[in-house]
């Protein structure tokens, strides 16, 4: 157990203009207001402040940060108010405290609203002072080494929580130490027999495998050191849960993950860093594909490192990350690492590696109710990152699945407003395209395109869903539900096929040459005795004349199916690309395509493509009726 002066004695070592007398004060209110209470272990509530409070001292927190970290249960049920705190320990205590004080006036609501809402209020708290988030991860890792004495289904509900928010959020703020834990210790309780079986292997051959980093880890120093280069060679030790997702994911064994030995080598120098490889490359056989530069193109998490995967001595794969002192200090506190004592002054370059972080008051703004802003941020920024450039070299980061559409709302709204299509990596490409780490997009714009509700099918992250639904419901007056319908949050029922007539038993349709009905377009279908109803334009002069039998045909609103669209037009350079362009720019799936001439200058173009509705395929035509020299446009014989 922690005590007080231990903590005191370990911020005067790192901070001496540190307030000591402040932080016993907050320690003594702290003591006072907890007395009478108990934690679930029978333990005196106390210790939990304290812990959290030596956590804080550990990451060379601030005073504030510390009185925060024991006055933080203080305000909740426990009747000491904020202006009090304000009063006795100043503004920038009582906002810490604030923003990690759950809503206790929304007690009365549902469980999961309660949750909701007060995370949303950490979070947007946490816009204004970083120092929030990271004494609330603090906190979190204490509960949950401490999580054994709850009922098994709170263990398995805190632990979701942990995985699902909190250690995505220690990755975004580049904290490994405590991600790494926290990851283990929720993965002990979500999975206990997986936790238990690698623990176990772990164990068995833990003692194998550090004989054999030390030996390459002396090897590796004394080959620097021939070379006249500082540096130090540590063996880097996986985590359970580390084994366990990379065995998922690359699905390997526990011997072919766990037998990889891992190096770390620290130098001085980003210099030394790039002769460091130069070195390793020299001694042992690189893996061609696996070298990864983070110190030219950064994590978003302020991570930088080179990572490299080399074959060593008898053929055994080593893992090598190089960096420098500072680069290996923010690898493991990440933000932590950046306070004004430290040297580091917040200004640009801080506020640009928290950008993601001010995001959220956008998500706020455009976000209904707390769950969808939760849900949010577990799209955007609790996923999977991928690292994309513009073609000036800017780097987007975005979320692993995201499409051109994502990337150009990314860049700016007015260019996601107009996109009309992308180049990935030099080549045209759908909306719907999925991007991955290291393309380089080009956005192609037009003042005359304008969102569709279609591109709520291509869109993944929530800025681009967001300003698309605002578009929608400002510019087309598209109710919200039929927004939340398109976008996933309520199944909508589709059928095959793009015709409806009830009035005749399985129906087959075939188009009309002599007026080419598209969708949209009024219909009335003639029935043939072979079954088959020819659909014609409702003012087709056939239509009105004949005195065969009329049935009432329909287009179908909501359908899944694959059409072939024809287009005439004249014929010229580029033709056949522009229409493509137009095509893929609302993130239609073309499955073949094909061009040729029919005389008279004229070409005919044909498109088998997935279309996903009506709107979808009325949409798919009046773009490409834009599309200059198209004088016809009609469908094939499928999807009838």
């Amino acid at each position: 157990m922690a005590r007080i002066e231990d903590i005191i004695k370990k911020v005067k070592f790192y901070d001496k203009k540190a307030d000591l007398d402040l932080i016993r004060k907050a320690y003594g209110v702290a003591s006072e207001v907890h007395k009478n209470e108990k934690r679930a272990s029978g333990e005196p509530f106390i210790i939990h402040p304290l812990e959290v409070a030596n956590l804080c001292a550990d990451f060379k927190m601030d005073t504030e940060s510390v009185c925060a970290a024991l006055l933080h249960d203080t305000v909740e049920d426990k009747g000491y108010p904020l202006q009090k705190i304000e009063q006795d320990f100043g503004k920038d205590v009582a906002a810490i405290v604030d923003g990690l004080t759950k809503m206790t006036q929304l007690r009365s609501r549902s469980r999961e609203e309660y949750q909701f809402e007060s995370m949303r209020k950490m979070l947007l708290a946490t816009t204004k002072d970083i120092r929030i988030i990271i004494v609330k991860l603090l906190d979190k890792l204490h509960n949950m080494r401490t999580l054994s004495y709850l009922p098994k289904e709170k263990q398995l509900r805190i632990s979701k929580e942990v995985m699902g928010i909190y250690v995505p959020l220690a990755y975004r703020l580049g904290i490994n130490k405590v991600k790494s834990q926290l990851e283990d210790l929720a993965f002990k309780y979500i999975d206990p027999l997986k936790y238990k079986v690698i623990n176990k292997k772990v164990r068995e051959k833990i003692k194998e495998r550090d004989k054999e980093v030390e030996r390459l880890r002396k090897f590796l120093e004394k080959i620097l050191a021939e070379q006249d280069i500082s540096a130090k060679v540590l063996g880097r030790a996986k985590s359970i849960y580390s084994i366990y997702d990379k065995m998922t994911r690359k699905n390997r064994t526990f011997e072919e993950i766990f037998d990889v030995i891992a190096l770390r080598v620290v130098t001085d120098t980003v210099e030394n860093c790039y002769k460091i490889l130069g070195i390793m490359h020299s001694t042992w056989k690189p893996i061609p594909g696996r070298f990864k530069d983070y110190i030219a193109v950064p994590k978003v998490n302020m991570y930088r490192s080179l990572h490299d995967i080399v074959i060593g001595p008898g053929g055994r794969i080593v893992e090598i990350q190089i960096r420098t002192k500072e680069m290996d200090e923010i690898a493991e506190e990440g933000i932590a690492a950046h306070w004004e004592y430290k040297g580091v002054k917040s200004g640009a370059e801080f506020d640009k590696k928290l950008s993601w972080l001010r995001q959220i008051m956008d998500w706020q703004q455009e976000s209904g109710t707390a769950k969808e802003f939760i849900e949010s941020l577990e799209i955007d920024f609790f996923k999977n990152e991928i690292y994309t450039f513009t073609p000036k070299g800017d780097v987007i980061e975005l979320p692993k699945d995201s499409t051109p559409l994502d990337f150009a709302y990314a860049v700016h709204s007015e260019v996601g407003d107009h996109c009309m299509g992308a180049k990935v990596n030099g080549s045209f490409v759908s909306l719907r395209h999925e991007l991955k780490t290291g393309d380089v997009v080009e956005i192609i714009t037009s003042k005359s395109q304008k969102p569709s509700r279609n591109w709520l099918n291509l869109a993944r992250t929530s800025k681009a869903l967001q300003k698309i639904k605002k578009y929608l419901q400002e510019h087309e007056k598209i109710p919200a539900k039929v927004l939340r319908v398109r976008h996933g949050e309520e199944e909508e029922e589709k059928s095959s096929g793009l015709l409806l007539c009830e009035e005749v038993k399985n129906p087959q349709f075939r188009l009309a040459h002599c007026c080419l009905p598209n969708p949209g377009d009024k219909i009335m279908g003639l029935a043939a005795r072979t079954g088959i109803i020819t659909v014609h334009k409702k003012e087709c002069p056939l239509i009105v004349k004949t005195a065969k039998k009329k049935v009432r045909v329909e287009w179908r609103k909501s359908f899944t199916d694959v059409i072939v669209l024809k287009i005439e037009a004249i014929d010229r350079v580029g033709l056949f690309a522009d229409i493509l362009n137009t095509i893929s720019a609302i993130g239609t799936n073309i499955q073949s395509a094909n061009a040729k001439t029919i005389g008279n200058n004229m070409a005919e173009c044909s498109f088998k493509l997935k279309v996903e509705d009506l709107e979808h395929v009325k949409e798919l035509i009046d773009r490409i009726k834009k599309v200059q020299g198209v004088r016809k446009i009609y469908l094939g014989s499928m999807g009838m």
